[in-house]
């Protein structure tokens, strides 16, 4: 399936009024039931699915699943998406996030925070790297908004979690390292609006919940 996946330039819009949901697939047979390993974070035994989709969820977004689909999926490939279970299509939509993530974490790594400041594409990378930040975020939130509306049930954001190996330590790497690039070159930036979750590093059993938010 064509997307921006392998680097295109496909550049992704906030639709933020599209109201309708992509229609079609039916929901996958039941699969196998997720392991907090896979994902980097411990995950509550009760209401997966909606534990995953308060993570994924930024409230100060309001990007569809339709509008995300209609951003991200060429129409020339849109036959085969529609082809594609629930499941494998939030796989394939929360894929092009962790790829969003990578390339914002390179941008970002690529520009100095010491020393020589005066490199003549620290903006055009900045920019570049808040691109594939905000478009990851928008992603992950159109998966969320497809949970909140039926579209996708437990079973299928399992999956695609799966299938993708999200780790939250990702995005706050990107976030750290944005905020040090924003602060040492003096640009402004959106405050990460979603959930970051570390684990409890191992103390007194009783003393804090095995997952923290912050």
């Amino acid at each position: 399936m064509a997307t921006d996946r392998d680097g295109g330039d496909e550049r992704m819009s906030d639709p933020n009024d599209a109201d309708e949901r992509t229609a079609g697939g039916a929901p996958p047979d039941d699969g196998p039931s997720l392991a907090s390993e896979s994902v980097g974070l411990s995950i509550p035994d009760d209401h997966v699915g909606a534990f995953v989709a308060e993570v994924f969820e930024d409230p100060e977004r309001s990007t569809t699943w339709s509008a995300a689909v209609d951003a991200m999926v060429p129409d020339d490939a849109r036959e085969q998406w529609d082809r594609l279970s629930a499941a494998e299509r939030a796989r394939e939509m929360l894929g092009m996030a962790t790829d969003y993530d990578e390339r914002a974490i390179e941008h970002l790594e690529e520009i100095p925070v010491g020393g020589d400041t005066a490199a003549a594409d620290v903006r055009n990378r900045f920019d570049e790297a808040a691109r594939c930040r905000r478009n990851a975020d928008m992603l992950r939130n159109a998966i969320a908004n497809a949970y909140a509306d039926g579209f996708l049930d437990d079973d299928s954001m399992v999956r695609a979690v799966e299938a993708n190996d999200f780790d939250t330590t990702r995005v706050a790497r990107r976030e750290e390292r944005l905020e040090s690039v924003a602060e040492t070159h003096g640009f402004d930036f959106r405050p990460y609006g979603g959930t970051l979750v570390h684990e409890d590093d191992g103390g007194d059993e009783g003393e804090t919940p095995p997952t923290e938010l912050w």
